[in-house]
């Protein structure tokens, strides 16, 4: 597809579309729970995060307890840092 087919899809995409101030909302309820949302890619089975390679110093018997749990102990560190975060803790 080339860039000016593309580009007449658009126009006419935009040409057709209902105005905003047009839609009415009033039909559809107000979230005001969002304890529980996940990104939707995050549902997906093909998601798959950008990992960073990174160097960090952590205690000694911090290393162990994870190295203990047998292979993937990294990536059982990042779970942990990631639930934190999302939890609000960290």
């Amino acid at each position: 597809m080339t860039t000016s087919e593309k580009e007449k899809i658009i126009a006419e995409c935009e040409a057709n579309a209902v105005p905003y101030e047009e839609i009415d909302f009033s039909e559809i309820p107000e979230i005001t729970d969002f304890s529980n949302f996940k990104p939707l890619a995050m549902h997906s089975e093909y998601f798959k995060p950008v990992k960073e390679s990174v160097t960090i110093r952590l205690d000694k018997m911090l290393v162990r307890y994870f190295r203990s749990k047998g292979k993937g102990w990294q990536k059982n560190v990042n779970d942990f840092l990631v639930e934190a975060y999302r939890q609000g803790r960290i």
